[in-house]
C-alpha cells in the first residue's frame, strides 16, 4: 500500500553510477585529495617563509665578506658568476618554468631587463659567498667543532621559530587538537630556541616578546578572517610588531646610553641591525611566498556529508 506522498515525483533521486564507482564517492574522494594537497602547500608556505627570514642575514653576511677581502680578482669573479647566472642560467630556468621557449617581458626595455637581472644575480653571489664563509668556517670567530655543523645550527636557529608560528596560524581554524597542538609547539620554541643554543638572557627576551606578539596576534587574525586574506592581513601585522618592537627597543638603549647606565642593556647595535634584518625577511617572506587555499585547508576537520 503506497502513501499519498509517496509519488514518483517526491521520491529521493537515485545516485548514478560512474564506471568506477559512485559520482558522491569520486567527489567526496577528490574534496580529500585538495585538502590534503592543500596541508602539503601549507607546510611549504611555512618552510618558504622561515627560509626568507633567514635570508637577509645570510646576503649580510656575504657582503661582509666580500668587502672584508676585497681584491680585484674578487670583483672579477662576482662579475662573471653574475653574468653567466643572469644570461644564461635565470633565462633558462623562466623558460623551463613556464614550459615555453619565447618569452616577452611586456613594459620593459633590453636595458631593464638586463639591470635588473644582473643585479639580482650579484645578490646570489652574495649568498653564495655567505654559505661558503660558514661553512668553511672563514670569518667566524666563535665557531667550533665542525663548519657544517654550525652553518646548519644557525639557519636552524634563525628559521625555526617563522616555521612554527606560520604553522600555528596555518592550522587556527583547524580542530581543538590540531590547532592547541600548533600553538603549543610555537610557544614552546619561542621560548627554548634561545636556551638550547646557549643565547643570552637578554637575547632570549628580546627574541620572545615581540614574537609571541605576532604570534598571537597572526591566530586572532586567522580566526577572525577565514578566508585567503587572512593571510595579508598576518603580514601587516607582522611588520607593524616588528617596526613598534624596533622603535620602541631602539629609543629605550639609546637613552640608556645616552644617560651612561651601563648595568641595563636592551640591544647593541650589532644585534639590533640582526634583529632588523630578521624581521625584515621574515615580513618579505609573508609577502613573496605562494600562500596556500585556507578554504580547502579549513575543510579538513569538517566531517564529510
Amino acid at each position: 500500500m503506497k502513501l499519498p506522498s509517496a509519488r514518483k515525483e517526491d521520491a529521493l533521486p537515485e545516485r548514478e553510477d560512474s564506471p568506477g564507482g559512485s559520482s558522491f564517492d569520486a567527489m567526496h574522494a577528490a574534496g580529500g585529495a585538495a585538502v590534503h594537497t592543500s596541508i602539503i602547500h601549507a607546510l611549504l608556505f611555512a618552510v618558504w617563509v622561515a627560509i626568507c627570514a633567514v635570508a637577509p642575514e645570510f646576503i649580510w653576511q656575504g657582503f661582509l665578506q666580500i668587502a672584508g677581502h676585497f681584491s680585484w680578482g674578487t670583483v672579477a669573479s662576482t662579475l662573471l658568476v653574475g653574468a653567466i647566472v643572469a644570461f644564461f642560467v635565470e633565462p633558462l630556468m623562466e623558460r623551463l618554468r613556464l614550459v615555453r621557449f619565447h618569452i616577452v617581458h611586456q613594459h620593459q626595455t633590453p636595458t631593464r631587463v638586463t639591470v635588473s637581472a644582473f643585479s639580482l644575480a650579484i645578490l646570489a653571489v652574495f649568498v653564495h659567498d655567505a654559505i661558503v664563509a660558514f661553512t668553511s668556517g672563514g670569518g667566524v670567530e666563535e665557531q667550533t667543532g665542525n663548519s657544517l655543523v654550525y652553518a646548519i645550527s644557525e639557519v636552524f636557529q634563525w628559521s625555526w621559530i617563522p616555521l612554527v608560528v606560520t604553522l600555528a596560524w596555518v592550522y587556527a581554524r583547524q580542530s581543538r587538537w590540531i590547532r592547541w597542538a600548533a600553538m603549543l609547539m610555537a610557544l614552546a620554541s619561542i621560548g627554548l630556541v634561545g636556551p638550547a643554543f646557549d643565547w643570552d638572557a637578554i637575547d632570549v627576551i628580546t627574541t620572545a616578546v615581540p614574537c609571541v606578539c605576532v604570534l598571537f596576534g597572526g591566530y586572532y587574525v586567522m580566526r577572525r578572517y577565514p578566508g585567503n586574506a587572512a593571510l595579508s592581513h598576518c603580514t601587516s601585522l607582522t611588520a607593524a610588531i616588528a617596526i613598534v618592537w624596533l622603535v620602541l627597543t631602539g629609543v629605550l638603549q639609546a637613552l640608556l646610553w645616552l644617560f651612561a647606565v651601563k648595568a641595563l642593556r636592551v640591544y647593541t647595535w650589532t644585534e639590533y641591525a640582526i634583529d632588523f634584518r630578521f624581521y625584515l625577511g621574515w615580513v618579505i617572506g609573508l609577502a613573496v611566498a605562494p600562500r596556500p587555499d585556507l578554504l580547502t585547508l579549513n575543510q579538513f576537520h569538517k566531517p564529510p556529508r
